[in-house]
């Protein structure tokens, strides 16, 4: 009887551990195969611009989203977060089912609008770079190619404001169907991380730290995609018709008209990739309006495949729309100042650059801190080192990419200041080390000397 008592026990915990394993191992698999998951949204679509050009406002809606919240402590802004409910995505929500009633224009006046940023009645949200109303609400403003990237939200559902920083123009947006009541209650919960100012730039106004403040430091399993992958993306399977192997560089095309260059193999592969498609019929030789790039440039990150639950839209100048992921709020920069993608239109192409590194697993976060000086102390310590004030476009905290010596698929994401000047992001470290001389003798208009 004893025997019989301990060999059911027995089989009991065997089921126990081998449910425990099997639970563990459709876990891992779950986890480490998003891309196989992602790729049924991808494929269900149409993938390519068909995903735009019928503007599917869900996956605009999720790409161009206000990443940095301000409320206010005592009459002073400060940067807002939340880690269980995301602020920007509570601002989405609330619009979802908006319908956009008017827009009309109520001041031009920078004096005003200034003071309008340290209004503490208003909770404020911006995007990284400005966007189209073309882009806001309910989708349908056709036209309506009018920039703004900050927005302040008041007591009221019918209405509120849309900034432009870099212009000083306000808008008063009327709205229907509109409910900002959880964002509201979220706000007035949420964490202050660290006082700000706002500070104008060439790029409108960048959030200065007032005083030293920490980020968390995070770490993530990671895996690139193989080159075939992409191949298949975005040449088809069978449609190659040739390679070209130059100074370590493979080059896949498909016709006259399509192109894929891949990344050298080896230890100093930097994962980036290059894709060209010549437009056989250029719109009259004119790149796209702006509101075109933007809605037109979400379906090439759509096309190639990326993991894209955390890409955000970052920046866009001139004929370039550029994208990158954002991990608690910050944009994560790779190869020093490279973004997630970056796509460029000209008068008969298109160029998408695109780095394929996918952030898999987070860590469990250890507790690991980085502390950065005031934001004005790194802007005086670049001016010191020759820089000009008038070249400096925009200054964000962003992390930066670092492999983990303890294991080859483990990177840290380190909170470093990034800047764009002349055209082009580096860490301040970065720039510190550059001949500014260099920059301002060649080109003093701000785009850079390549």
């Amino acid at each position: 009887m004893k025997f019989k008592i301990k060999f059911s026990e027995l089989l009991l915990g065997l089921g126990t551990l081998l449910a425990i394993v099997t639970s563990i191992v459709l876990w891992t698999f779950i986890m480490t195969n998003d891309q196989r998951f992602s790729r049924i949204r991808q494929t269900s679509d149409t993938a390519g611009k068909q995903v735009t050009r019928t503007k599917n406002t869900k996956y605009l809606s999720d790409i161009y989203i206000p990443t940095s919240i301000f409320g206010f402590k005592n009459n002073k802004p400060y940067r807002l977060y939340d880690s269980k409910n995301n602020l920007s995505f509570e601002f989405m929500s609330g619009i979802e089912d908006a319908k956009v009633r008017s827009i009309r224009k109520v001041s031009q006046s920078q004096s005003s609008y200034s003071m309008l940023l340290d209004n503490p009645n208003f909770i404020q949200l911006t995007y990284p770079d400005a966007i189209t109303f073309r882009l806001f609400g309910d989708f349908n403003l056709k036209g309506d190619n009018r920039k703004f990237n900050r927005i302040f939200i008041s007591d009221s559902n019918n209405w509120l404001y849309a900034g432009n920083d870099q212009t000083g123009k306000l808008y008063r947006v009327g709205l229907k169907n509109a409910n900002f009541d959880h964002l509201r209650k979220y706000a007035k919960k949420a964490s202050y991380k660290g006082s700000v100012n706002f500070v104008s730039l060439g790029q409108g106004y960048s959030t200065f730290y007032d005083k030293a403040v920490k980020f968390n430091i995070y770490s993530y399993l990671i895996n690139y995609q193989t080159d075939s992958y992409f191949v298949s993306r975005l040449l088809g399977n069978s449609g190659v018709s040739s390679r070209i192997n130059k100074k370590g560089l493979t080059t896949y095309t498909l016709n006259y008209y399509t192109r894929l260059t891949v990344p050298k193999s080896g230890k100093s592969n930097n994962h980036n990739y290059v894709y060209t498609h010549y437009e056989k019929n250029a719109l009259a030789n004119k790149t796209p309006n702006e509101s075109t790039r933007l809605i037109d440039s979400t379906s090439y990150v759509h096309q190639v495949g990326l993991s894209e639950q955390d890409i955000r839209f970052f920046d866009s100048d001139d004929d370039k729309v550029a994208y990158t992921n954002y991990i608690e709020g910050l944009p994560v920069f790779l190869n020093k100042g490279d973004l997630q993608v970056s796509t460029a239109f000209g008068t008969d192409s298109v160029i998408v650059k695109f780095n394929s590194l996918n952030l898999q697993i987070p860590i469990p976060f250890d507790g690991q801190t980085q502390t950065l000086r005031p934001t004005q102390e790194v802007l005086n310590s670049l001016l010191r080192r020759g820089m000009r004030q008038n070249s400096i476009q925009r200054i964000v905290v962003g992390y930066q990419v670092e492999k983990d010596l303890s294991h080859d698929n483990l990177i840290n994401l380190i909170p470093t200041y990034y800047i764009k000047a002349y055209g082009e992001w580096k860490s301040a470290s970065e720039w510190e080390k550059q001949n500014t001389a260099l920059y301002n003798q060649v080109d003093s208009t701000g785009k850079g000397v390549n």
